[in-house]
């Protein structure tokens, strides 16, 4: 897969298809193999041009390995007290990070689709960059707002787990895929059981391409100290469409529901019984909500 030489360092990428430019963004986490080879390639037959990389500290873009893993509890108490954590990176640069890879690409417009983290990310991006947004799809996220409900307490303890300490850096390749495989069982949805192979599979796809325990850490640094995006997402203007599962256990779908007010005209699709996770049976819908999005008149720039 090809990489551009960002200031920051490489950001790796790929492209699918020929079309209208559609750009997704990652999760917390998650490398730009984690979107499905299905879900691709029904979104490029919906006549999309798709766009992915890998968000720093994921994959194989650009690490911060050799620097310090910040104390996440030291980061959230700095932030109450006021002050301003020193961290690697924040989400608004991982924002400007997708409109340096439309700029190499020689894109000016493009349909912005982002998961969890990436929903985030995109938020900023649209509000950042809005003369590069089309249209907007947010998928099981939020504005950050403290006062929604918090994720569950199953949820909130394989979080801090997972990004409690460095254990993982010495795990052999067969616990860390047992690990990921429980993790994903935390948060996948009731009403669609993955498919115990296919997680399998993944996990070691994701794990022999890349594995920086730490990368996850200052990522969650960089959400910690992000805040609340309640007042900036009323300022977004693309056409924008909320998809979230009633059955999220790391972001509830009050989230979801409050990003679709804020945000003038979007429209709220709550799907029962999705997790926090496109399931292999949602995809083509989600895929064909995209594409619906896309055709609106207003989609048009």
């Amino acid at each position: 897969m090809p990489n551009i030489s960002a200031p920051h360092g490489p950001i790796e990428y790929a492209v699918e298809g020929e079309g209208l430019p559609l750009v997704l963004i990652c999760g917390l986490g998650s490398q730009m193999i984690r979107w499905s080879p299905e879900f691709r390639q029904t979104l490029v037959g919906h006549g999309f041009q798709v766009i992915r990389f890998d968000n720093r500290d994921t994959g194989l873009s650009r690490n911060y390995a050799d620097g310090p893993t910040p104390d996440l509890k030291a980061v959230f108490r700095l932030l109450r007290s006021g002050g301003t954590p020193d961290l690697a990176y924040r989400l608004t640069d991982l924002a400007d990070d997708a409109v340096l890879l439309l700029d190499h690409l020689g894109v000016q417009r493009a349909h912005i689709l982002g998961v969890s983290m990436g929903g985030f990310i995109a938020q900023h991006l649209a509000a950042r960059h809005p003369e590069r947004v089309d249209t907007l799809t947010l998928v099981m996220t939020s504005t950050g707002n403290p006062a929604l409900p918090p994720p569950s307490a199953e949820a909130q303890a394989f979080m801090a787990k997972k990004g409690g300490d460095e254990a993982g850096d010495e795990a052999g390749a067969g616990d860390l895929v047992e690990q990921a495989i429980a993790n994903a069982l935390v948060i996948c949805s009731p009403a669609y059981p993955p498919d115990p192979a296919r997680l399998r599979a993944r996990a070691a796809a994701e794990i022999e391409r890349a594995h920086l325990p730490s990368g996850y850490v200052r990522q969650r640094a960089a959400i910690l100290a992000d805040g609340d995006r309640s007042a900036m997402v009323k300022g977004i203007r693309a056409p924008t469409l909320v998809i979230h599962g009633t059955a999220d256990p790391l972001i509830p779908h009050q989230g979801g529901e409050e990003l679709a007010a804020l945000i003038p005209g979007a429209q709220l699709r709550l799907i029962e019984g999705m997790g926090h996770e496109i399931p292999e049976a949602l995809a083509a819908g989600i895929a064909a909500a995209v594409a619906e999005l896309a055709k609106r008149p207003e989609a048009a720039g």
